[in-house]
């Protein structure tokens, strides 16, 4: 049996993380006009090849990779044969990339395809299981918000707060009922936990010394759930909604509330198909373009929800009405205001913290800033994940190529008031009041 199909079932998906945007200066704020793309296209312009494998994790963060192929923008672009192959784990969808296709010969593996950060770049160093190196272009951002840190339902009657406060009580609180509060994730190293980490640390927590994160498969998580051993989880909207749908969980804080327009989860691809076929990736990088603007554009937001939703269910129940309940995600995402679990139902006032692909509050969501790569980064070094000798700036410049999404921005008629002119979004603050300055880190 092949290796891969032997792994065990791992539902991560994530992302998010964390802070309220400064005034930048040094990029161009967004037209908040909805943009019409007008593409222009050459008969110069035909992809040298036409097919391409792209691994996915199902989850509301692909949801522009659904739509270009639903809709067909990637045809429309000459990608007539794009395969969008679901998997289980993280782990096996950078097993796959590693593998590779050969350029198109081998069905086994993939071409690239939806990543965490800074997976790509870990890759393209070699610091997996593996030791083997995978170089590794990250051509765009995905979305922003759309993760979410949930409390068990032991916890509730006693109206953890999440802010910076004394964490004892809740862990004596929580011995109390038997035994010790500990945090889960699907996977170790995800942007989910990452963002559980800065929110704990905000609280002076310090990971595995004041509190354990387990790494708990989301399969199992409802029965660890049950058994009280896992009490704070960080996870994507979907599974958030499956656990509150079974009155597991409820909503404590979105990853949006921690850093509002944090980067999401991209778009990368093996460097060695990216340099053989870049008509290709131009073509790949429009098509869901179009379709992240397609996905903010409200008069599309009922067609958006029933699509996802069909998209995952497989027949199966995945929630038990799942177009209600990604409306209820899309339209009433829960927030927390002063202990209360609250939805924001008004269309004069849509929900901020909402799931978004394209831009936020005038801020590009889909360009790939070099200084978010940093910090993910810088973050992965603080948590000692990084070996000391490892290159930080150098190995982004080497995975980052916000030159293609540039190139492919403007294809499509993306104004250039649309179109960042930094790699750097600038200062970044958090909602513990901290801040992330890019040209003061390494």
């Amino acid at each position: 049996m092949n290796p891969l199909s032997r792994r065990k079932f791992i539902a991560t998906f994530g992302i998010a993380a964390s802070t309220v945007l400064l005034n930048n200066c040094t990029s161009k704020p967004l037209a908040n006009d909805l943009l019409q793309p007008t593409p222009i296209t050459n008969i110069s312009d035909n992809p040298e090849i036409q097919s391409v494998r792209l691994g996915i994790i199902p989850s509301f963060e692909v949801a522009p990779l659904l739509v270009a192929q639903h809709k067909k923008l990637f045809a429309k672009y000459g990608m007539t044969d794009v395969e969008l192959v679901p998997f289980q784990s993280w782990a096996d969808i950078s097993d796959r990339t590693e593998i590779g296709t050969e350029l198109g010969t081998n069905s086994d593996g993939i071409d690239g395809g939806h990543f965490y950060s800074p997976l790509p770049e870990m890759m393209n160093e070699g610091i997996n299981p593996n030791k083997r190196k995978t170089a590794m272009y990250m051509l765009m951002r995905l979305h922003t918000h759309g993760g979410y840190i949930v409390v068990s339902k032991r916890l509730k009657p006693f109206g953890i707060q999440i802010q910076r406060a004394p964490f004892s009580p809740w862990q004596d609180v929580a011995k109390l009922f038997g035994s010790p509060m500990n945090c889960a994730i699907a996977e170790l190293g995800t942007n989910y936990d990452l963002w559980l980490r800065y929110w704990l640390a905000s609280m002076n927590v310090v990971p595995k010394l004041n509190i354990d994160v387990l790494a708990i498969p989301f399969a199992e998580m409802s029965n660890q759930i049950k058994r009280s051993r896992a009490d704070l989880l960080c996870l994507d909207s979907w599974h958030m909604l499956k656990l509150l749908e079974a009155n597991l969980t409820y909503p404590a804080i979105a990853t949006g509330e921690i850093w509002r327009n944090h980067p999401g989860e991209c778009l990368a691809m093996r460097a060695d198909w990216v340099d053989k076929y870049p008509i290709a990736t131009q073509a790949l990088l429009q098509g869901i373009m179009e379709a992240q603007i397609w996905c903010d554009n409200p008069a599309n937001e009922r067609e958006l929800n029933t699509l996802i939703a069909l998209s995952f269910s497989n027949g199966a129940n995945l929630i038990t009405e799942p177009l209600k309940m990604f409306s209820q995600l899309f339209k009433n995402s829960p927030q927390q205001t002063k202990g209360i679990l609250r939805a924001n139902s008004s269309k004069n006032s849509p929900n901020p913290l909402a799931i978004k692909y394209w831009s936020n509050d005038g801020i590009s969501v889909s360009y790939p800033y070099k200084s978010h790569d940093l910090w993910f980064l810088n973050e992965y070094r603080r948590w000692q994940l990084l070996p000391d000798n490892f290159e930080i700036k150098e190995t982004i410049d080497a995975v980052n190529r916000e030159d293609l999404w540039k190139n492919a921005a403007k294809a499509i008629g993306v104004p250039d008031t649309n179109i960042p002119i930094s790699t750097s979004r600038g200062v970044e603050v958090f909602f513990d009041g901290s801040s992330f300055d890019p040209n003061s880190s390494q």
